[in-house]
């Protein structure tokens, strides 16, 4: 698949995902819109606002820690694409060295 054509499904991957979080999410709608953009498909690093969403939000209370591994773990089982997987792999690891410390029992 051409590089602009990979990149053009991949936005709309992305665009499908937020609505489809804002729409049927039934614990965190905010935090799963959060970690799709965290873990989009361009090649740019995450952008760090969307961590430090991610970071609040799991900050609050244990639901929030469980509905972010549910949605990373989703995001990374669901992906066919490497930089999608880097990247929540990459959340994975902020979350375990910054987050709440519930992440490293969970």
């Amino acid at each position: 698949m051409a590089p602009s054509i990979r990149k053009a499904v991949g936005q709309l991957k992305d665009q499908t995902s937020i609505g489809l979080a804002k729409v049927a999410s039934d614990m965190a709608p905010e935090l799963e819109v959060a970690i799709v953009k965290a873990t989009s498909h361009d090649d740019d690093p995450a952008d760090e606002k969307y961590l430090r969403r991610i970071l609040t939000f799991t900050s609050y209370n244990r639901m929030y820690v469980n509905a972010c591994i549910t949605a990373i773990s989703r995001r990374l089982g669901k992906t066919r694409d490497w930089v999608v997987a880097l990247k929540a792999l990459m959340l994975v690891h902020r979350l375990m060295n910054d987050g709440d410390p519930v992440f490293q029992q969970e």
